[in-house]
């Protein structure tokens, strides 16, 4: 029996993090694919400071595209324009790019289809009238949030061709997770049995980690005690070690530090009580689900990423009012003090991840829509 030839499919991504190995593996799997990666993050991408994947995954060697900024000011892209000669069905990260017109452009020329994945529109403030011919000139375009998903298509772009992919981490129902144990991890280290506050992910200004540590200091004051875990590295991490050890109360900070042992940050965050991002929380959402654990974040849709939706009240964490120390405060000690059953708790947020917050949920997605 002639064996089924694969759809050939060109990757062209921005940068290649480890967290994303996942999807990009089972794209090489679904696909005869080629993949082109950026040299490095294009400046302003976030992508600064994390950690490559192995690229060995892939069953053949990747390409390079060179991220270049020409003029001081405008992105750029080497080495695309020669593609579309090559291939004739695109998928490509990012959002709107000067990069990718005249790419687009060659593309509409030579009867090429392209497939967009980024985080979309909120508004159409700047450059209103190529923003909106990006997204049309794109075959198809793959939006993180359905929230956003919304807000484009009442900002007048087709509905039709916008798809909801969420983000991932891993293929979702994990084996792994179902063998994990309470553990006495924190016992050991801080010698009680209090909750524990926890936070995993790269150390920036963005995710509003002093606001962490100050709400921990005034709790702790005003008798609302609970260990507090911080796990990762990033700019923000020499002042935020000389911010905890000044503070009251320093015996109950664990600046962990960087940590990519899936093994370790399992246990970690099984056996914490909530994770708490003041600022915007990213994939650390779908992390600490993935494991059963709450999460506390700002519920400001325009500044906010994606993952935020999977933050339902009351169920999987909760949300407090953006830029507003107090209702931060708030939401910790609500979720502290509240009883609520830990393993309803735990279901809750594994039925969120393994609904569509996984790669096999993507790749389901993308097959439909590019065949």
């Amino acid at each position: 029996m002639e064996k089924t030839r694969k759809k050939e499919l060109c990757c062209i991504f921005n940068y290649a993090p480890l967290y994303r190995t996942s999807i990009y593996s089972l794209i090489d799997r679904e696909y005869d694919a080629w993949f082109f990666f950026g040299d490095e993050p294009v400046e302003g991408s976030g992508s600064a400071g994390i950690a490559q994947m192995d690229m060995s995954v892939f069953s053949r060697p990747v390409g390079m595209v060179v991220n270049k900024v020409l003029f001081g000011r405008v992105p750029w892209r080497s080495g695309m324009l020669l593609l579309p000669f090559r291939f004739k069905t695109f998928l490509v990260s990012g959002d709107f790019n000067w990069a990718y017109f005249p790419f687009l452009a060659l593309c509409r020329i030579l009867g090429r289809k392209v497939y967009g994945w980024g985080h979309g529109l909120k508004s159409l403030k700047r450059h209103r009238w190529l923003r909106c011919l990006y997204y049309r000139w794109l075959d198809g375009y793959f939006v993180y949030g359905e929230r956003t998903r919304k807000r484009m298509v009442d900002l007048g772009l087709d509905g039709r061709k916008l798809h909801t992919v969420y983000n991932s981490l891993s293929e979702g129902t994990d084996p792994e997770r179902n063998r994990l144990l309470s553990s006495e991890i924190y016992h050991s280290r801080f010698g009680n049995r209090l909750p524990v506050v926890i936070f995993s992910g790269r150390l920036t200004k963005e995710k509003r980690l002093d606001l962490l540590l100050d709400a921990y200091v005034e709790q702790a004051l005003e008798g609302l005690r609970y260990n507090l875990v911080i796990i990762g590295d990033g700019p923000e991490m020499a002042a935020l070690k000389e911010k905890a050890e000044n503070a009251p109360f320093s015996s109950g900070i664990w600046l962990y530090g960087e940590c990519y042992d899936e093994a370790v940050l399992s246990e970690l965050l099984y056996n914490a009580t909530v994770c708490v991002s003041p600022g915007n929380v990213g994939l650390t959402a779908i992390h600490a689900m993935n494991y059963g654990l709450p999460v506390i974040s700002h519920g400001d849709f325009h500044t906010q990423m994606p993952e935020y939706e999977a933050i339902v009240e009351g169920r999987t964490g909760l949300l407090y009012r953006a830029g507003d120390y107090a209702d931060l405060k708030r939401a910790i000690r609500q979720w502290l003090v509240s009883a609520v059953n830990r393993e309803e708790v735990r279901l809750d947020c594994y039925r969120e991840i393994d609904s569509h917050w996984n790669s096999s949920f993507q790749m389901d997605l993308i097959k439909s829509v590019i065949g």
